[in-house]
């Protein structure tokens, strides 16, 4: 029997992207009597796996993080790749208790490693201009994101979104427009119903499951005879609309009365709704809600996004979120609200990182609140219950290296397990075309700049956590040339068959612009040098406290809360105390003896924009001595650390009052005669306000990050930017394909979603697997 042809992948970036592609590829080694088995390497520049997703503990076994990670319930593919990897991990015997070290990882299922979260908030400004916390709860929603998805609950479609939109809208409504009334003076209606609820009874019992047709012909009824006027009437038009887009069909026969109906509708609403605007902000908030509900069903049916299956939301990408939502009637009090300022903070939406800058493509915005909202399982938010480092990178790379896998219930031996690189940065791509042209084009050689060597059992420390600083080994050569395998050459022959290019794209677009022949490659293939031209990155910022109290001895006592919205330059910020425990537990298992860090009670994550303003000129971005690079990193932190100081020297009163209440010297009576006015004893905070420059370990009690230069930085969504996206599937380049969150993947914003669904796309452009119809949300309209 002749072997398996075994075909060598080499993927260059070990983040979210990388990662989802080498574990995709993995999994078609396992099928049964595979066609061909895939050799994969992944070649990784940093001393650990996961791009703006890496983390590591100190030597007091502290958290360090990029920035604030959260997953978002919507994440479809990619908690499904953790659930199969924490699956595995389990069945093979890997996790905290496992004897050998090799084994070893902090956190043993994925019910440990994930924790649901419904906690929410946003921050604005009253009427005074002082700052105010809105939080929220938002109830959890059936299934578990990552689970398989059937029928009944696969929501992604846009009739859906919008169903479920306004089924939200007419819940406010009743709340503001509809309350109970007394039929008596003091006392109660029957069972608690109110006037409007009796007239919603009124010409709706019929036709619940009506067809389109006969809905738009009630639409026209209504619009004849003027029957929007009234609270009751716009309650009972939002439910035809509710049911129409439940029975909607991409047929656009009676655009025009839907159209006219759907107006009218919005105009009745708002001015219903702006009596109530100012009584008071928990009103104001609903009315801002139901304002934004009312123009997207309007502005998506008036620019015929609803009947455009090819482009779907795309079709308004071009246009600014903001910009659109006015442009189709909402209010501006509704679109400077603080919902859809968190929807831009959270995705860092401003042009050269300027908050007077608001850019944010429409149709990806409008996916992607509608996904978050509207679609998530579980919870809207799940938090990691250690570092993201530990959490995702860890079991991956514990899984995809073994010799042992399990598939289907059945334990197998693992045909090739994943090699990785680490301290591997790609320098230059040799290309090759051939003579004419129109020629095709391939990768002919890859060359690396080698930092170190690390063994692959001494990457992750003895709790199977990525360590500050490994054990790097010395180099036998600073740089390593890969060859193209030409055709037909011997198994063992070095080199690759095929690329996928999962590097940040500055660090790509850096690369080719720099290798012998990528000006000739980009003038050859246009399509590249226009990405690389229109797609924008920024920078970002993150920091980390330890601190000693608890939070509601600070004033805050909401409890656990993601809160996002407030001024620069650290817009947004997370209590992540949950963490602890496991910091706890990497000092337990290492017998550390106790110290500083096992008092801390509470750890807060921050993080904001890092303007382009701060950085300096873009020519930074393109910079190769690591000198200058060095020195610019140290300026950029002292910044940050500056931003950090002002945050907890008075920017947090908003949220910490408690924190700023200085207990005053004795005065009068109680003063001792004879004795001077002792300072004001220190507040909770006062001791973090310096910069952490203590050489034991455990007294550290800050992280700065400055994320300012590379693949560090953040791929933004700009307006007209989508359409100059590639898409992993394109195979312009013979025996390459590309992968990360600046690619064309069906949710073109940069998060960890978005990552993995170009992975899983680029493993399809390579092997077919997975099949396109497996990749949650891909063909979204």
């Amino acid at each position: 029997m002749a072997p398996t042809p075994v075909v060598r992948i080499a993927i260059v970036g070990g983040g979210c992207a990388g990662m989802a592609a080498a574990w995709a590829l993995a999994r078609r080694n396992l099928v049964a009597s595979p066609e061909v088995l895939y050799d994969i390497t992944v070649y990784e520049k940093d001393v650990r796996l996961g791009g703006k997703g890496a983390s590591f503990r100190d030597e007091a076994g502290r958290i360090r993080e990029h920035g604030l990670h959260i997953w978002l319930g919507f994440y479809e593919n990619a908690f499904r790749v953790m659930r199969e990897a924490y699956g595995e991990a389990r069945e093979l015997g890997f996790g905290p208790d496992a004897a050998d070290p090799a084994m070893r990882l902090p956190l043993g299922s994925f019910d440990e490693a994930f924790t649901p979260e419904s906690h929410v908030g946003v921050a604005s400004r009253a009427a005074d201009h002082t700052w105010q916390s809105w939080t929220g709860w938002l109830p959890p929603m059936k299934g578990q994101p990552g689970e398989p998805l059937d029928e009944a609950s696969n929501p992604f479609t846009l009739a859906a979104y919008l169903s479920r939109c306004v089924a939200l809208s007419l819940a406010l409504m009743h709340s503001l427009v509809g309350p109970v009334e007394p039929a008596e003076p003091g006392q109660p209606r029957p069972e608690g119903r109110s006037s409007l609820d009796e007239a919603l009874d009124l010409d709706f019992s019929e036709g619940r499951s009506a067809s389109p047709q006969a809905l738009v012909e009630r639409m026209a009824r209504w619009l004849e005879v003027g029957l929007l006027t009234t609270a009751a009437g716009v309650m009972q038009g939002a439910m035809i609309v509710e049911r129409w887009l439940q029975a909607y069909q991409s047929n656009p026969q009676f655009s025009f009365t839907v159209l006219d109906y759907l107006e009218a509708l919005a105009r009745q609403t708002r001015k219903r709704l702006a009596r109530l605007v100012a009584s008071d902000a928990q009103v104001r908030r609903k009315t801002e809600i139901i304002d934004l509900i009312m123009t997207i069903v309007v502005g998506l049916y008036r620019d015929r996004v609803l009947f455009d299956q090819a482009l779907g939301l795309d079709r308004i990408d071009d246009i600014d979120c903001k910009q659109w939502l006015l442009k189709h009637g909402a209010m501006r009090s509704s679109v400077d609200s603080p919902f859809v300022t968190g929807l831009y903070d959270l995705a860092f939406c401003y042009e050269a990182g300027d908050r007077e800058r608001p850019a944010l493509a429409a149709g990806q915005a409008l996916r992607g609140a509608l996904r978050m909202f509207f679609t998530y399982r579980g919870s809207i938010f799940w938090r990691m219950n250690s570092g993201m480092g530990e959490t995702i990178f860890a079991p991956l790379y514990r899984v995809l290296g073994s010799r042992r896998r399990r598939v289907d219930g059945r334990e197998v031996d693992n045909p090739l397990p994943v090699k990785f690189a680490l301290c591997h940065g790609l320098s230059e791509i040799g290309f090759a075309a051939g003579p004419g042209a129109g020629s095709d084009w391939w990768i002919d050689r890859l060359t690396f700049k080698v930092s170190g060597e690390i063994a692959p059992g001494q990457a992750l420390d003895k709790f199977g956590c990525w360590p500050e600083q490994p054990p790097i080994g010395k180099v036998r050569a600073a740089t390593r040339v890969l060859p193209r395998r030409a055709a037909g050459a011997a198994p063992d022959a070095p080199g690759f068959d095929g690329v996928v290019m999962a590097l940040g794209i500055d660090d790509f677009r850096r690369v080719v612009q720099r290798s012998p022949r990528g000006a000739e490659f980009l003038a050859a293939l246009p399509q590249w040098a226009r990405m690389f031209q229109h797609l924008a990155t920024i920078g970002t910022q993150a920091a980390q406290v330890w601190l000693d109290v608890e939070l509601p001895a600070l004033g805050w006592t909401r409890g656990p809360v993601l809160m996002s919205g407030y001024e620069q330059p650290l817009e947004t910020w997370a209590d992540m105390t949950h963490t602890l425990p496991s910091e706890a537990q990497w000092r337990q298992a290492l017998a550390l003896p106790a110290g500083p860090a096992d008092r801390a009670r509470t750890v807060i994550y921050f993080c904001g924009i890092l303007a382009d303003r701060d950085i300096g000129t873009r020519e930074w971005l393109d910079a190769a001595d690591p000198a200058a690079l060095k020195s610019k990193r140290g300026a950029l932190e002292g910044q940050v650390h500056d931003h950090l100081t002002e945050m907890l020297r008075s920017r947090m009163k908003p949220f910490w009052p408690s924190a700023y209440q200085v207990a005053a010297a004795p005065q009068g009576p109680q003063a001792q005669p004879g004795r001077k006015k002792t300072a004001a004893a220190p507040t909770p905070l006062d001791r973090l306000v310096g910069r952490s420059t203590s050489s034991d370990p455990q007294a550290r009690q800050q992280h700065i990050q400055a994320n300012w230069y590379g693949s560090a930085r953040y791929t933004l969504a700009l307006p007209g930017t989508a359409k100059h996206r590639i898409s992993p599937l394109e195979r312009s380049v013979v025996n390459m394909t590309i992968a990360g969150d600046w690619t064309h993947c069906g949710f073109n914003e940069g998060c960890v979603e978005a990552a993995v669904m170009s992975g899983l796309l680029a493993s399809h452009a390579i092997s077919g697997h997975p099949a396109l119809e497996d990749i949650i949300g891909y063909d979204h309209p």
